[in-house]
């Protein structure tokens, strides 16, 4: 089944950075969720003013979980935006550290890529402080979005997605794009498996339009149902 195409009238643009996405939400102001690995902050600067954005009109900066390819530029960022970072309160220690949560794989190519993880070492340059840290779901009302950020805790203790009234969602590493392309899977690190799993559930209860997530994609509801059916 081929990718989504994401219709007119939808607020999020695919920033791609490599192996891992970022994405902004057009708004009166814009708001970016994660960072890629560190080095990615002028790809993104450009993709903003692309849509026609001054960087120093982002609103926010939102963390889906303490991994270094989804903060790894957000201190950069946030440096050269003025925009706060929003994190779950789970994920704060390992943001303030730069270290980022050690990866728990939970499948084969998990622990491959965890051995080649744990040979590299992350620079305390990284490190960040969130400014807002969340326990519940967050309304994003005040920065000029019509959504929320809901935890959805799996991959990490504290993972969250970003769920925008169109329909759209925003998933960081709850669901993982997988080979061949177009075939949506579980993650290949996950810190409570059933929580994952859960999580995907609820999210595909809400019948969502599209589903952007950091490693390929994005995927239909009907892709997101199809994981159901196998896990």
């Amino acid at each position: 089944m081929a990718d989504p195409v994401p219709p007119q009238g939808f607020l999020i643009r695919p920033i791609p950075l490599g192996f891992v996405n970022a994405y902004l939400i057009r708004g009166e102001r814009p708001v970016l969720v994660d960072t890629g690995v560190p080095g990615s902050a002028p790809k993104i600067l450009a993709a903003i003013r692309e849509e026609g954005y001054d960087p120093r009109s982002l609103a926010l900066i939102i963390v889906t979980h303490a991994h270094p390819d989804h903060f790894g530029s957000a201190a950069a960022l946030s440096e050269a935006t003025g925009a706060p970072v929003l994190a779950a309160v789970g994920e704060k220690s390992a943001l303030k550290s730069g270290a980022g949560h050690p990866p728990v794989p939970v499948s084969f190519l998990g622990r491959i890529f965890a051995f080649f993880i744990g040979k590299t070492a992350t620079s305390a340059d990284l490190a960040v402080t969130p400014a807002i840290l969340v326990d519940a779901p967050f309304r994003l009302d005040a920065y000029g979005i019509d959504g929320m950020v809901e935890p959805t805790p799996g991959h990490t203790r504290g993972s969250v997605s970003v769920r925008l009234a169109t329909g759209e969602w925003i998933v960081g590493d709850l669901v993982m794009g997988m080979f061949p392309p177009g075939r949506a899977g579980l993650p290949m690190f996950a810190e409570d498996v059933d929580a994952v799993k859960k999580n995907i559930r609820r999210i595909a209860e809400a019948k969502p339009a599209i589903i952007y997530t950091g490693h390929g994609g994005p995927f239909s509801n009907n892709q997101l149902e199809g994981l159901l059916q196998v896990i």
